[in-house]
């Protein structure tokens, strides 16, 4: 098993007692400091969305923050901070933490671009937030942008990626997943996709989701692109239901097992398993747990 995992998303820092949870370990959370240091997770990306919380926005928002405030306090794992929507910015409110991907939207529209429920555009605003985040190397995550607005963002040349999405091609029941055009053009640029173990998005039918469908992806998505372009982001604690086999960020060892079964190296399996991350968001990968 591979000892530098790299978690490209979850959505463990909007359990509203998750800072206990979290510390202690238990069966309450998919993601939790025992599990992450068990399974030998490096990296771990803690994503703050508002947008679903209508009338609650400011409410969560102070949630996140203090949940990753608490959480960060440890030398390992090394998590980081995610916008997931950032109709956070639009409204100005503080941003104590730097965060290392955002996308512009979650599934609705706003003031930057249209989410996979809209068929809204990449608007001026977005454009010039896009190239905010840039310069001040933000990476930007296509993860929820719909179809027009994510080929609106792509023709801009910037290196984008996927935090959590999965292969439209394997799994068509589902316009959160990517179409291969945009897989390839995301490659092209540098960028790298993290297979999500979102049940829906690996399987049309998702309770017949397996450890073997996320593998399914993961071989699909580096034979139209590269070894290089590929990863996880799991969306632990963002879905009620896992694939079978997956408890949560206990289960990492499984995944690395079913790619070794598959035949892969170990050389290989690093990559996948977070290398690619840490050379995309230019992270040290030198780091033991």
């Amino acid at each position: 098993m591979s000892s530098k995992i790299f978690d490209a998303h979850c959505d463990t820092l909007l359990r509203t007692r998750a800072g206990e949870d979290f510390l202690q370990g238990g069966d309450t959370l998919h993601v939790d400091l025992p599990s992450l240091l068990e399974s030998g997770v490096c990296d771990q990306i803690m994503a703050v969305c508002i947008e679903p919380y209508a009338g609650r926005e400011k409410e969560i928002w102070e949630l996140g923050l203090r949940n990753f405030k608490e959480f960060r306090v440890m030398d390992k794992p090394r998590l980081h901070f995610a916008l997931e929507g950032c109709l956070s910015i639009f409204k100005g409110w503080d941003l104590p933490f730097h965060p290392i991907v955002a996308s512009l939207t979650w599934n609705g529209d706003n003031p930057y671009a249209g989410g996979i429920g809209s068929e809204m555009n990449l608007t001026d605003q977005g454009r010039k937030l896009a190239e905010t985040f840039i310069k001040e190397n933000t990476a930007l995550d296509v993860s929820h942008l719909n179809d027009r607005s994510r080929k609106s963002l792509l023709k801009l040349g910037f290196p984008v990626c996927a935090t959590h999405c999965n292969a439209r091609k394997l799994c068509n029941g589902h316009n959160r997943n990517l179409p291969d055009e945009d897989i390839v053009e995301i490659a092209a640029a540098g960028g790298v996709i993290g297979v999500t173990f979102v049940p829906d998005f690996l399987e049309e039918e998702g309770k017949r989701a397996t450890i073997e469908s996320i593998v399914d992806h993961v071989e699909y998505i580096a034979e139209k692109t590269s070894i290089d372009n590929v990863g996880f982001g799991s969306d632990f604690d963002g879905v009620t239901k896992l694939p079978v086999g997956i408890n949560g960020a206990g289960s990492w060892h499984r995944v690395m097992d079913a790619l070794e079964n598959r035949g892969w190296s170990s050389y290989d399996i690093d990559k996948v398993a977070g290398d690619n991350w840490r050379k995309f968001l230019n992270i040290d990968k030198e780091i033991s747990v």
